[in-house]
């Protein structure tokens, strides 16, 4: 019996073992099923890059590319193409040649605001003023602005750039602090609101790390960032003039940075260093791609680096982890890092461009998959569009998402939406605004047309739900308490569409304007060709009558000095930054204040003017009818912040 007895707990325990040793087999064959098929062949990635790329470049007018591919803690490719120096014959290396990629910045400089919390020296809800004690912040709203609202680009800033974002001349080059100062954009809505995309919110950003380590954000980012992770070819320091404090960027380095290029006239035009420095946190980073493929693989592998500790693996978690969103199921804000859907996956990263750079980055944790890509020509932004969705649509592809039937009334969604991220309060709400038109189709389809494309919208799951037919990326209309529609939120979380009616659409009120501008025209030929109708027999009248043809006559030489001196910006990009405002625009802001005078003038003598016996009733009503057009042509050009002057 006992003999059985053994025999039979033998056989039991060698049945769990059997069992526990298939379990394990079974589990590392479905590990190494799931690995394999996550797995990504070095030549056949290259092969597809290869293609991708250099069709592009050639259809886009890009002068050079650099790119680099991690996967599982490994650097796959990293390559470069084209030219860094057309006129030197010098190429790109990916290992050796800077690029310029702009906001990416902001990714070391959030990097370094959690390293500094995870230290226990920084709170993210901590109001920033009481850190910034020699920065006065000039709010509106009482709340406290935080490090986490800076974090999802909700401080509730406007974004204004034109003239001082970016600098062409070494010895202008403000300092961190300098520029924090003369460059505040005004707080147009209460901070943890609606999110607009804001680099100076990021330089503030910056300047906290200045205040709590003792050290400026470039000493900072060598000691602290680039250094433990080996990133030797990279740096935030710039060739600036003595004006600045601190050492510029070492002559070694400056020698191996891209030229940047624009297309112009069929030929490659070269545009020289953009400087970045004074707002250097939101953007001034000069680096390889081997260098961000050792970023990117830090971030991948919870903050580590081989034996190098960027971050402790739970901040590292924390700081990838969705933070904000602006709805529910739409991409959000993890701590600086902008989520987006990538064929199908979760993705974190950040693009980036300045004059003539155009990059972007993406990880994929899921897959432990980054990539990097940096362009040294304007016409970088086409061929960087679609180009990590297509590379992880071939290596790993996944089932499309799910669509619905349409809602009931697709019309209420058709309207106009302009982005909270805009200027509101300087001149530059007349020249730069991000709209997005919703309207349905011949087949009664929403499409959606922003930035010189139209998409198709596909119903998906849930009310006001939809994806962009090419893409798949989600997209949202968000309604109030009422069930009116009032925000489209798109897949870029750093910004939201409010709903804008007619009154508030920039396009039509540039439409109007230049419809007065005709009418004044045309006003001022039938003045000069009508001298022969009869005068008014009032003095009240006739000045009436002369403010009325010298306000139009001022408003129309204001117009073409506004024309004269923005056309050149469409084919040069850096006149935007580095010679805004041109002096022929100047001009016509002060030609348009006295324009604005004036009909205020021939509004106060309207009533003269109607009461003269000494004109017809159709010469009164056409007079009327023109001094109405001068006040709204003042009240829009008000709205439009034109006689706001640019310092």
């Amino acid at each position: 019996m006992k003999v059985m007895r053994g025999a039979l707990c033998g056989l039991m325990v060698w049945l769990w073992t059997a069992m526990a040793v298939g379990a394990a087999i079974d589990g590392q064959d479905l590990e190494r099923q799931r690995l394999e098929q996550q797995a990504i062949e070095r030549q056949d990635l290259e092969a597809f890059v290869d293609g991708f790329v250099t069709a592009r470049m050639k259809a886009d007018h890009v002068a050079g590319v650099t790119l680099a591919v991690v996967k599982d803690d490994a650097l796959v490719l990293a390559k470069g193409y084209g030219a860094a120096d057309l006129e030197a014959g010098r190429p790109v290396v990916a290992e050796r040649t800077l690029f310029r990629p702009g906001s990416i910045s902001k990714l070391f400089t959030w990097t370094a605001l959690m390293q500094l919390v995870e230290q226990g020296r920084l709170d993210l809800d901590a109001d920033i003023r009481d850190t910034l004690t020699d920065l006065p912040l000039e709010t509106r709203y009482p709340e406290p602005i935080t490090l986490r609202q800076l974090m999802a680009h909700t401080p509730g800033f406007e974004d204004t750039a034109m003239g001082h974002l970016f600098e062409d001349d070494p010895d202008a080059v403000l300092s961190l602090r300098d520029y924090l100062r003369r460059h505040t954009p005004a707080q147009v809505r209460a901070p943890g609101s609606w999110p607009a995309y804001s680099n100076y919110g990021v330089a503030l950003a910056g300047r906290v790390v200045e205040e709590v380590s003792g050290m400026a954000w470039e000493a900072y980012a060598e000691r602290h960032l680039l250094g433990p992770l080996g990133m030797r070819d990279s740096t935030f320091r710039e060739p600036w003039g003595p004006q600045r404090e601190g050492e510029p960027m070492a002559p070694a380095l400056r020698e191996r940075v891209s030229e940047g290029y624009q297309w112009v006239d069929g030929g490659f035009r070269p545009g020289g260093f953009t400087f970045v420095g004074g707002i250097g946190p939101a953007g001034s980073l000069s680096t390889t791609a081997t260098d961000m493929a050792r970023f990117m693989r830090a971030h991948l592998n919870e903050g580590r680096l081989g034996d190098v500790a960027l971050l402790a693996p739970e901040t590292a978690r924390e700081m990838q982890r969705t933070h904000y969103r602006v709805a529910l199921g739409q991409p959000g804000m993890a701590h600086g890092f902008i989520e987006s859907e990538i064929a199908g996956y979760r993705a974190i990263g950040h693009g980036g461009g300045t004059v003539h750079f155009v990059s972007d980055l993406q990880l994929i944790p899921e897959l432990e998959l980054g990539v990097f890509i940096s362009t040294n020509s304007n016409g970088g932004q086409a061929l960087i569009r679609g180009f990590v969705e297509e590379l992880v649509r071939r290596h790993f592809p996944t089932e499309p998402p799910a669509t619905a039937a349409a809602p009931d009334n697709l019309a209420r969604y058709v309207g106009d939406y302009l982005s909270t991220r805009r200027s509101y309060t300087t001149v530059e709400a007349l020249l730069s605004h991000d709209m997005a038109s919703v309207s349905l189709d011949r087949d009664g389809q929403l499409v959606l047309s922003r930035r010189g494309r139209e998409i198709r919208l596909m119903p998906a799951q849930g009310e006001g739900h939809f994806r962009q037919a090419d893409s798949g990326e989600s997209l949202r209309f968000l309604t109030d308490d009422g069930g009116a529609v009032t925000h489209l939120a798109v897949p870029e979380p750093i910004m939201v569409m409010e709903r804008v009616g007619p009154l508030a659409n920039p396009r039509w009120r540039l439409a109007f304007l230049g419809l007065a501008g005709a009418v004044f025209a045309g006003s001022l030929v039938v003045a000069l060709f009508g001298w022969g109708r009869p005068r008014a027999c009032r003095p009240a009248a006739r000045w009436g009558g002369r403010l009325t043809l010298l306000a139009a006559g001022f408003w129309v030489v204001s117009m073409g000095l506004a024309l004269a001196g923005v056309l050149p910006i469409a084919r040069d990009l850096g006149l935007v930054f580095f010679g805004f405002p041109p002096p022929a625009f100047v001009a016509a802001q002060i030609v348009a204040m006295l324009a604005g005078a004036l009909s205020l003038g021939s509004l106060a003598l309207l009533a003269p003017v109607l009461g003269e016996t000494g004109w017809t009733p159709g010469r009164r009503l056409r007079h009327a009818g023109l001094v109405v057009l001068l006040a709204l042509t003042l009240v829009t050009v008000w709205q439009f912040n034109g006689f706001v002057l640019m310092d």
